[in-house]
């Protein structure tokens, strides 16, 4: 499913005007979230915030004000 299909049908879903089998597909997807819940460990959200903060800073003009020391 794409992210435009998945963002139109959890809209519906939310505004309660789903169709019943979009509401279980959703309801479904949300219920597989809750029973493969993981944890990161310190260093993973490190390693993801470094590159979050790298992409930011690729695509905007953050460098220019925040120079790397």
């Amino acid at each position: 499913m794409t992210t435009d299909v998945l963002r139109k049908k959890t809209t519906r879903y939310l505004q309660g005007r789903a169709m019943p089998a979009e509401s279980k597909q959703i309801q479904a997807w949300l219920s597989s979230i809750n029973e493969n819940k993981k944890t990161l460990s310190q260093e993973e959200k490190e390693m993801v915030e470094a590159e979050i903060l790298a992409e930011i800073q690729a695509y905007t003009a953050y460098p220019l004000f925040y120079p790397r020391p």
